[in-house]
């Protein structure tokens, strides 16, 4: 695992690394290119406002956050902040958040869409249905054994079991593994089994037409290093051309080994360069740099999404499988492990408690679905049971329960809604819809969301929960933000016409705070993340008796009777 969190350290302060750049790619959170994003945030209930109440939403801001939205240039109407003291809340017997006042709240109920800020209800809810030590598995299983010239006639099955951390080094362990025991001509097919999940076939660029980025990329429960092939590009200005490296080798393509240099600004340089791929008549595929690399730029990495799923497994395999005197005549296709294979080896995924640092910290949205999809198991596993003691009753004969479908977006979100439930939280003030953030469809509350760090601060998770978290000023997605160094775990939220922010606050008077905020509306973009900022100070400031709450509290009701999440 720590191989895993270098590399995704290291993609944004390294990118000349190979392989660095995935998860910067994959991260939404620190990712501006998920401009397609329209659906989201001035609520209707703000325009419907009269001016007088619009005036009294403006003056409920403290000064300090008036000053900051005028000089930023953000309409308060869009603006949402639901700000907690820890030490006023608690869970009751049941397990149950108490329900306090907000210290401060200005739109507090208003349903808006909360970009990947939505990342702290999947973590929190994964930690307290799965568990922090929870692990993904993927099997590996033959249906014969190879003879004494090392020939295996028969195929390798892979059945995906949901692991979102299945990078190009650990599947070489896996393929080394094959090769030791005792295989050297594979006749056989690669069966690739991904009925863990069972969720229709989603167009990658349906968001926002972006379908190559890997931000976009849709859950896979056999998923191999995110499908992604990556460029690293460096200049050789003597030469002018930037070299290319290439990570994962693949089998039947032909990737160009530099790129010409180019003056002028770097800006938007990864549409400048020109990626694309063109088929061949013998299946073989090659790849064009048909622009170039600004000088200016230095050196630089290009994740992209080319190739679909059994594809790039196949090729990703031949690329490390044949090689050595080893050979392989099949191809990888999707199908059912058959009840006669053996299971020859396993891979086991870091724990949930990795994962959701890197979820967190670095904003990865496939991870984020895949946790999401991950809660619904105890629902499809309860089913079986079900199943299982109905038969058993019946006089039939049953071994044990058989996970006999896969999990759906309605389990994930029934999961949700049900453990939302149990822990005092109105389901109806969040909904979740895939998991990332990054669909038109997820709303919250700022209430919600600050209820929700109080029962994560609460509950017997919080350690890992709070770790999770960007450090203000040091690391992840919050580490060139300079403010509160070190004091606050903030995860941040950033699309089109959303910036939010949500986490927790040590202020300087040692007051512990939860705190959710966020702007909507593209006229409010070019400031939001300043105006954020200012939030965050003026939190990490503020004194713990301060009185802005009761001052807010009209203009929050003028539109908590339109702040009901879609259910």
């Amino acid at each position: 695992m720590n191989g895993v969190i270098d590399r995704f350290r290291d993609c944004a302060t390294s990118p000349r690394r190979v392989t660095s750049g995935i998860v910067k790619g994959l991260c939404v959170g620190v990712c501006a290119a998920v401009l397609g994003f329209s659906g989201a945030v001035r609520a209707d209930a703000a325009k419907a406002q009269p001016s007088e109440a619009r005036s009294a939403a403006r003056s409920a801001l403290p000064e300090q956050l008036a000053k900051a939205a005028r000089r930023w240039k953000v309409n308060p109407d869009d603006v949402v902040v639901a700000l907690v003291k820890l030490d006023d809340t608690g869970l009751d017997a049941k397990g149950r958040l108490k329900k306090t006042p907000l210290a401060f709240a200005h739109n507090a109920d208003r349903s808006v869409a909360p970009a990947s800020t939505a990342k702290l209800v999947t973590t929190l809810a994964g930690f307290e249905v799965l568990g922090a030590t929870h692990h993904w598995y993927t099997g590996f299983y033959t249906d014969a054994r190879p003879d004494a010239s090392g020939v295996l006639n028969g195929n390798l099955y892979v059945r995906g079991g949901g692991d979102p951390t299945l990078v190009i080094e650990d599947f070489m362990l896996q393929v080394d593994r094959l090769a030791q025991m005792g295989v050297k001509h594979f006749k056989g097919d690669i069966v690739v089994d991904r009925s863990y999940f069972n969720i229709p076939r989603l167009d990658p660029g349906a968001f926002d037409g972006r379908r190559s980025r890997p931000y976009n990329l849709p859950p896979d429960a056999a998923l191999l290093n995110y499908r992604n092939l990556s460029l690293d590009l460096v200049p050789d200005r003597e030469k002018g051309v930037a070299r290319v490296v290439v990570m994962p080798p693949l089998a039947g393509v032909t990737i160009p080994s530099t790129v010409k240099l180019t003056s002028g600004a770097c800006g938007d340089w990864k549409t400048k360069l020109g990626f694309r791929v063109r088929k061949n008549a013998d299946g073989t595929k090659r790849v064009f740099l048909d622009g170039g690399l600004a000088r200016s730029c230095g050196a630089k990495t290009f994740n992209v999404i080319a190739f679909e799923a059994d594809e790039y497994f196949e090729r990703v395999f031949c690329a490390l499988w044949v090689k050595d005197g080893r050979t392989w005549t099949g191809h990888v296709k999707a199908g059912r492990i058959p009840e006669k294979a053996d299971r020859s080896f396993v891979r086991m995924s870091p724990s949930l408690a990795e994962v959701a640092v890197l979820t967190n910290k670095w904003s990865n949205n496939v991870m984020a679905r895949h946790i999401f999809l991950s809660l619904g198991e105890k629902r499809v596993k309860d089913e079986a049971t079900a199943r299982a003691k109905k038969a058993a009753a019946s006089g039939a004969k049953v071994e044990k329960p058989r996970f006999e479908r896969g999990i759906t977006y309605e389990d994930a979100r029934g999961a949700l809604a049900d453990w939302l439930a149990s822990r005092g939280i109105d389901p109806k003030t969040i909904h979740i819809d895939n998991g990332s953030g990054l669909s038109r469809e997820t709303r919250v509350t700022g209430r919600a969301m600050a209820e929700l760090l109080a029962v994560g601060w609460h509950g017997p998770y919080m350690p890992e929960y709070a770790a999770s978290m960007p450090v203000t000023g040091k690391d992840g997605t919050m580490r060139k933000r300079n403010v509160a160094v070190a004091e606050g775990r903030i995860k941040t939220g950033f699309l089109a016409d959303v910036r939010s922010i949500g986490g927790y606050i040590h202020a300087k008077d040692g007051t512990r705070y939860a705190l959710y905020a966020s702007v909507h509306g593209k006229a409010n973009m070019p400031g939001g993340i300043a105006f954020l900022d200012n939030v965050i100070d003026w939190a990490y400031k503020r004194p713990g008796d301060a009185p802005e709450a009761r001052s807010s509290s009209k203009s929050n009701a003028k539109s908590s009777d339109k702040a009901v999440a879609k259910p």
